[in-house]
């Protein structure tokens, strides 16, 4: 009797993973990591995955695959990553089980874990200083032509939490491409590269300082400069010109 009644818990635990609520109905979770999605090996991650309060279980999914469960309360579910472990980088996405229905899942979050290879090169162009509006091609290179069958590459921005882009070329070399590009866009850059076998990453290259000059707001304020430097002229030309007529 006992086997039968495991088999039917079983049988129902499968099912449970597979009831999916309709589009629309349930709030599609999100996905973070703390401190960044790009980390050192050794370094202590916590990935948040935030959806509705209430009572409701949190699965952590890696790569596709089932990883974690917890029950919560909290709008945000926390699940803590081993500092030790070289398989913590992958792709993430969360979804949580509320009323008789799984939420859809989050959008997958990719954490890049760094130090294994030497660092790539990162070059620029069409130069480091450019104006609002061009297009700026940042290409990262992997130096030490290893062995790796398919390489996997990042570009990373100081000041957020997550790479800007990825690419997987055939080759050694990935160009990220920034189209008309804003004030916004300046800052400091870098890269790294991963095995996609078993996505250990290398060193950051050095860091690359794009600066983006508005041309146009520096014109206007140099016209306005100009025009207020007329103004004054015209006003001391006139007092002058009041002060010979009253002698």
């Amino acid at each position: 009797m006992a086997p039968r009644v495991t088999s039917l818990l079983c049988l129902g635990l499968c099912l449970s993973q597979k009831i999916t609520a309709p589009e629309g109905t349930l709030l599609r979770p999100s996905i973070r990591a703390v401190p960044s999605s790009v980390v050192p090996k050794g370094a202590e991650v916590k990935l948040y995955c935030q959806g509705p309060q209430g009572s409701k279980s949190v699965q952590l999914w890696k790569d596709e695959a089932f990883s974690l469960q917890i029950n919560t309360s909290r709008e945000e579910a926390e699940f803590r990553l081993q500092r030790e472990r070289i398989s913590a980088a992958g792709s993430y996405s969360c979804r949580y089980w509320q009323g008789l229905h799984w939420s859809e899942f989050s959008a997958p979050l990719q954490l890049v874990v760094t130090g294994f290879f030497s660092r790539p090169s990162l070059q620029v162009r069409p130069s480091t200083m450019v104006a609002v509006g061009e297009t700026v091609t940042l290409v990262c290179q992997e130096l030490i032509n290893s062995s790796f069958s398919k390489l996997a590459f990042f570009l990373l921005k100081a000041g957020m939490p997550a790479p800007l882009q990825h690419q997987s070329p055939e080759g050694k070399m990935a160009s990220f491409t920034l189209p008309s590009v804003k004030a916004e866009d300046a800052g400091n850059y870098s890269c790294v590269y991963s095995d996609k076998a078993n996505k250990r990453a290398s060193d950051p290259s050095d860091v690359l300082m794009l600066e983006v000059t508005d041309y146009t707001a520096g014109n206007l304020i140099r016209l306005s400069l100009a025009g207020l430097v007329l103004l004054i002229l015209g006003v001391l030309l006139a007092e002058a010109w009041h002060s010979q007529r009253g002698s």
